[in-house]
């Protein structure tokens, strides 16, 4: 029998939830995918020759809700056929502009947004096809010929310290190339009220809002590396991180820190009903809810919050993903969900 992890997953409603399955020696990047779908007790599933870096719920213009699967190279699927798919990332945007891993896609409004590396970020447009949201952020591409160009002559590197010392300005321009080649804005999470009421954040405290004509970077009282968002309405946003970071606020009003006793590492942020939830992959591992403050969970299942690596609230359920193990919160009592058999 082959053991397997699911890395990734999203709750759909408090009985349907689909993940991403693939054996315990893959890598995330590996092109596989086993396309879970749990419904109402019971187990389906698909394969898919692609991997899976994050998995979104749409609600459909047309109706119904599903969930849509991208890689990390920008791939696109999703389990309902219906569903247009579309690569992310457009070849001819690598001309002028450095493109990389897609680290999210979730839905804003109507549209779904996607962000990644390099500053990526984009929309998904009515025909169903990709387009950049703000083409400002992305970091521009930079020839590694021309970046490397300028070399200090020098056998030794006390004979190259002493040649960029008599040669400050070749110095100063060959640091000034290396710093645009090797520089990346990295972006790991997307979402928004509406199309025109979105938030990115990522590397270094860094978080940016789109008011539907321009990006504008927020001031943030940290320089956490900030994982995920949730947008509950217009004015009340919540920013995650590691080192313990919780972030409330909103673009026009700015954003406050909300204290948090030790450092854990944030990934994920959730609603379930009047709390915040978040998951927390180290310092320490686990399930914690904000209810004013911050305090991880000591009852509940175990083996859950161990391989915690998503919590995802729904109206009716708070959905706890592990790597080997899945939980569901009612609001009174977590029950266990059994996984199936690889070969089930």
């Amino acid at each position: 029998m082959i053991n397997y992890k699911i890395p990734r997953a999203r709750a759909i409603t408090e009985d349907i939830f689909y993940a991403s399955g693939i054996p315990s020696d893959n890598e995330i990047e590996d092109n596989f995918t086993r396309v879970y779908q749990y419904y109402k007790g019971g187990w389906g599933h698909a394969d898919a020759p692609v991997s899976t870096q994050y998995i979104a719920l749409y609600h459909r213009p047309e109706g119904g809700r599903i969930a849509v699967y991208v890689s990390s190279d920008g791939n696109v699927f999703s389990p309902e056929p219906s569903f247009k798919c579309a690569p992310i990332i457009d070849g001819g945007l690598k001309l002028t502009k450095k493109t990389g891993r897609i680290a999210a896609i979730r839905q804003a409004g109507s549209t779904l947004l996607a962000c990644g590396d390099y500053g990526n970020n984009y929309r998904r447009n009515e025909n169903g096809l990709w387009v950049p949201l703000d083409l400002s952020l992305f970091d521009d591409y930079v020839d590694p010929n021309w970046a490397f160009a300028i070399k200090g002559e020098g056998a030794t590197f006390a004979e190259l310290d002493a040649y960029w010392e008599a040669h400050p300005d070749e110095k100063a321009e060959s640091d000034r190339r290396l710093a645009l080649f090797t520089r990346g804005l990295m972006l790991m999470s997307i979402h928004g009220s509406n199309e025109n009421d979105v938030y990115m954040c990522g590397q270094d405290g860094a978080v940016y809002h789109w008011d539907g004509t321009r990006s504008q970077k927020i001031p943030v009282p940290t320089a956490a590396f900030l994982n995920d968002i949730l947008v509950d309405d217009a004015d009340t946003v919540w920013i995650c991180g590691r080192e313990g970071t919780l972030l409330r606020g909103n673009a026009r009003q700015g954003f406050t820190l909300v204290s948090c006793e030790g450092q854990p590492d944030f990934n994920t942020v959730t609603r379930f009903r009047d709390k915040i939830y978040l998951s927390s992959y180290a310092g320490p591992r686990g399930v914690f809810v904000c209810d004013g403050r911050i305090r991880q969970l000591t009852t509940g299942p175990s083996a859950v919050f161990k391989d915690i690596n998503t919590v995802d609230g729904v109206a009716d359920a708070l959905w706890a993903f592990g790597l080997t193990s899945v939980a569901r919160f009612d609001g009174t009592k977590w029950e266990r969900i059994k996984l199936p058999k690889w070969s089930d």
